[in-house]
């Protein structure tokens, strides 16, 4: 690959994953560049709020898009806290059974301790991934059938 071609990439106006930084550039008039290599380092500095950051302006700049992916991400966001529910009663009670706001702010402490005294951590982290393709899936068949059946009503009004 040339560098031309590498170039043309990164500074085209149109979409390269979910249009967020073309969608950011249009609104306030910036170079498309700039916002995806601020993305970048911001994803690079704060792992989970870079990620959280590009899905939270995808919600709000590409509101006319379909419903499927909308409420597919949603379900995926909001299936991190709700693994909670998934863990078992150890993993419930570590803290006091403060609750899911316990758990999400011990989560690297308690998924160390867990590996050290009793076991795998790793199975953690698995229901944490397993809540998060339950809730997208959810989501996403949501916003399917709102999609279907908003395209139903205007096909019957016509």
């Amino acid at each position: 690959m040339d560098t031309e071609t590498i170039t043309r990439f990164f500074t085209r106006p149109e979409k390269s994953l979910l249009g967020v930084c073309s969608a950011i550039a249009q609104k306030f008039n910036l170079p498309p560049v700039g916002i995806r290599i601020a993305l970048i380092v911001l994803t690079l500095i704060f792992i989970p709020f870079g990620i959280i950051a590009y899905l939270g302006c995808y919600l709000v700049f590409n509101q006319k898009k379909g419903r499927m992916v909308t409420f597919g991400l949603l379900g995926a966001l909001l299936g991190i806290p709700l693994s909670y529910y998934f863990q078992s009663d150890i993993i419930q009670n570590y803290g006091g059974n403060s609750g899911m706001f316990s758990y999400l702010r011990n989560f690297v402490d308690m998924v160390d301790e867990y590996d050290r005294f009793v076991g795998n951590g790793w199975d953690i982290v698995f229901n944490v991934f397993l809540s998060i393709v339950v809730f997208a899936l959810v989501g996403g068949a949501i916003g399917y059938f709102m999609d279907k059946n908003e395209k139903n009503n205007e096909h019957q009004t016509k």
